[in-house]
């Protein structure tokens, strides 16, 4: 018999260093995710929000200020890792 999940916590809080991941280039650790290519450093400037995605399923979203830049970008959890 499946036993029922708590509710979802965020990963990350407001101020938190984060690294977006590379999309698909490794399929190895975090860590090598976050190095080369389209992998980038920033600062989340808001607490998480949940937003369904196209097939109803609810993710935490970030706004995130990248080094570098003035505006905020919205992006999901699974996409960043917490600096180190």
């Amino acid at each position: 018999m499946a036993t029922k999940k708590g509710p979802a916590t965020p990963k990350y809080k407001k101020g938190d260093r984060v690294i977006k991941k590379n999309s698909g280039q490794f399929a190895g650790e975090d860590t090598l995710k976050t190095q080369g290519k389209g992998a980038w450093r920033g600062v989340i400037t808001e607490d998480a929000f949940n937003k369904p995605d196209k097939r109803g399923a609810t993710r935490f979203h970030y706004k995130v200020l990248r080094d570098g830049f003035k505006s905020t970008e919205t992006y999901v959890q699974q996409m960043l890792v917490k600096e180190p």
